[in-house]
């Protein structure tokens, strides 16, 4: 989580004092996008406080109402501490905030076999909990989206590319694929591991009601890739895990290959307008096109070879 909003000692005892802590350390945590995050310990244990710089007040709320549910489930997940006041969100600054139990445990750049069973296994639990009203029927960076960067002519081919994809999307996608609750962004850094035993998913900002086969063609490009290249052993491991708990129907099956191109593709977008359109970087102006190299390299495999890779 990156740090937008900067506090002070008297500005997070401020907001501590809405839920009775005592700050006696903290420290802002790094990395991510979008909030601004402190991890802090006080006379009851560690939280983290995130300061919401750029959701509505509403969208936290359902962030929150969703991270409810999830412990109600028992799904190893961040708990959300009420305010003295019962309160879900409070706010400082006219920006929402959130108060978090802290997870202890290890991000794992390179997860092996073993914790990709444990993860495969967890993001099926995660689907099988009955998806809240409130829930976005589409994915944030979904093909839907696709269209906003579409004839802006920053970079031609790639928008041309895209538009080809989203077509393909829109004539290939049944309208028969199961739908869940997912989490949306099953890359590597929003998982938790103490040594190699799975501990939690955070990060649930992406949550939504879309296609189960999704959720599992985005943890494959976000967990069992080198390069712009699938390592299908990795693949492998993550899906016998997901079938452990929820076997996948024959049609999710079938799909596989096309939406893990779809979860590349779909974050080459997102990396396109972040860094391009909503908060341009130069130097990671062209990223987006290592997630098309990943698309068309998976692409490139045959449907046999991969289903045989796989399952």
């Amino acid at each position: 989580m990156a740090t937008y909003t900067q506090l002070t000692q008297s500005d997070i005892q401020y907001i501590a004092d809405n839920y009775n802590l005592k700050v006696l350390e903290f420290a802002p945590i790094v990395g991510g996008n979008g909030n601004s995050s402190y991890k802090l310990i006080t006379q009851k244990g560690k939280y983290v406080l995130t300061v919401c710089d750029d959701k509505t007040l509403d969208e936290v709320t359902v962030m929150g109402k969703l991270l409810e549910l999830l412990e109600q489930h028992d799904f190893p997940c961040t708990r959300v501490l009420l305010s003295v006041n019962k309160d879900l969100i409070t706010m400082y600054m006219d920006k929402p905030v959130m108060l978090k139990g802290y997870i202890e445990g290890q991000v794992f750049e390179c997860l092996d076999t073993k914790m990709l069973t444990q993860f495969g296994a967890e993001a099926a639990k995660l689907n099988q909990i009955p998806t809240p009203n409130y829930l976005p029927k589409e994915h944030p960076y979904g093909r839907s989206l696709f269209p906003q960067v579409m004839g802006l002519n920053i970079d031609k081919k790639y928008e041309s590319w895209l538009k080809k994809q989203m077509n393909d999307l829109e004539r290939d996608i049944s309208p028969d694929l199961p739908r869940a609750l997912i989490h949306g962004d099953l890359f590597y850094d929003n998982l938790l591991f103490e040594n190699t035993k799975f501990n939690a998913i955070i990060d649930f900002e992406e949550a939504c009601h879309y296609y189960r086969v999704f959720e599992l063609g985005m943890a494959i490009i976000g967990s069992c890739v080198k390069d712009t290249l699938v390592d299908f052993e990795k693949a492998r491991a993550l899906v016998q895990g997901y079938q452990q708990i929820s076997q996948l129907e024959p049609i999710e099956k079938d799909s596989l290959q096309m939406f893990v191109q779809y979860a590349a593709t779909a974050t080459s977008y997102w990396r396109f307008d972040k860094y391009n359109l909503d908060s341009p970087e130069a130097d990671k102006a062209n990223k987006h096109w290592q997630m098309v190299e990943l698309a068309e390299s998976v692409g490139a495999v045959s449907k046999m070879t991969f289903m045989d890779a796989i399952f």
